[in-house]
């Protein structure tokens, strides 16, 4: 697991590298680096060394907490209202891949989170643990501390049960397009204004 841990990190750096050198990112004086096709509402709360690549959705009163550790955010996530992004290392990385869900008051506290997986409401990734790809973790369920979610594994009910999916989660490109259109309309974002009615 460690090796494989160490190809990530390596991986991440060059991406993370690439995407600086490649993207005009809006960055602050906080170490926040944002691509310019993400929507950030000024009412979420992000702190640390923070990298938020393209096309994600950050709504209003989210907080990303990078104050232990840098978080690496891939490509087209959103991250719904009131969810926490914290990561509880002593200056390891937490990454985020692609295209995943954090729904309404999720919290998540993981080492890694891969793509396409949904985190539902009030759901909790403990610290340190880690959440493959293609994975859903129901209302209200939990992934423990140091447990890794193998791919395609869906957690539900009370008990936190576990099954294995055979259909990948899909991506939620409608969903993005339709935030990315609207809540510019209704809030402000970093470094952008609000969009005039009609826009």
């Amino acid at each position: 697991m460690e090796y494989l841990w160490q190809n990530i990190l390596q991986s991440v750096a060059k991406s993370n590298a690439h995407f600086r050198k490649r993207n005009k990112a809006m960055a602050d004086n906080g170490g926040v680096s944002i691509a310019s096709s993400t929507v950030v509402c000024v009412e979420a709360d992000i702190k640390g060394e923070v990298l938020i690549k393209e096309g994600c959705v950050v709504h209003p009163h989210v907080i990303i907490d990078a104050s232990n550790g840098p978080i690496y955010i891939g490509d087209n996530n959103i991250f719904e209202e009131f969810s926490v992004i914290r990561n509880n290392s002593e200056g390891q990385p937490m990454i985020i891949g692609d295209s995943n869900i954090f729904e309404v008051h999720s919290k998540c506290s993981a080492k890694y989170v891969g793509s396409r997986n949904v985190i539902g409401v009030h759901a909790v990734l403990e610290d340190g643990c880690s959440v493959s790809d293609d994975c859903s973790v129901a209302a209200r369920c939990r992934v423990y501390a140091k447990q890794n979610l193998e791919p395609f594994v869906a957690i539900y009910g009370q008990t936190n049960a576990h099954r294995t999916t055979i259909t990948p989660n899909l991506t939620p490109t409608v969903q993005l397009e339709f935030l990315r259109k609207i809540l510019p309309s209704y809030h402000h974002l970093y470094g952008k204004k609000k969009a005039a009615p009609g826009q």
